[in-house]
């Protein structure tokens, strides 16, 4: 068992090294900076609480990739607060603030580029967890295999698996939709 200062130092690295990284899984994840920022405050807590409590960690990245995504989990299995009457009240307002901006062509660019990126994170939310999940730790935070087994407690060839049908079942998603 490491020491308490070794145990806090190795906490406080983790933290600088990893937080945005897993800032950026969780808003892709959640759609939702505020929840976002709530699941990885929560992720840092609990492993504060799991090292206090006399536990070791051997990867910081792996067991804080882990935490966050079982938050992510019970996250999904909350209600969904955000009704879809509130998404379409707001949207109006964003595309007006993106317009007050720019140039027309560059704007087009842009909105079309950020429709193209909403569409296909909207495909990835459709494919079931376990594949959504590899997915995502492999192409949006660049994770290989075997650091998505570690996080995921599961085998690098189910993982090498999860993201071959992940992706296949994408594509036809994607196909499907037009995108």
């Amino acid at each position: 068992m490491r020491k308490p200062v070794q145990a806090e130092t190795a906490f406080l690295e983790a933290f600088h090294a990893h937080s945005d990284a897993l800032f950026r899984h969780a808003l892709y994840r959640l759609s939702d900076r505020d929840r976002a920022l709530d699941a990885v405050q929560d992720t840092f807590l609990k492993t504060w609480d799991f090292i206090r409590g006399g536990g070791e960690v051997k990867s910081f990245k792996s067991f804080l990739y882990r935490v966050l995504h079982n938050l992510i989990i019970d996250e999904y299995r909350k209600s969904r607060p955000d009704s879809l009457d509130v998404l379409l009240e707001e949207a109006p307002s964003v595309i007006e603030k993106e317009l007050s901006s720019g140039n027309v062509l560059e704007i087009e660019a842009m909105m079309d580029e950020k429709e193209l990126r909403e569409r296909v994170k909207n495909a990835v939310l459709l494919l079931d967890a376990p594949y959504q999940a590899v997915v995502a730790l492999r192409f949006i935070d660049g994770l290989m295999p075997r650091e998505i087994a570690g996080i995921l407690g599961v085998t690098e060839n189910i993982v090498s698996v999860r993201i071959h049908r992940g992706v296949a079942k994408l594509k036809e998603l994607c196909k499907k939709n037009e995108i």
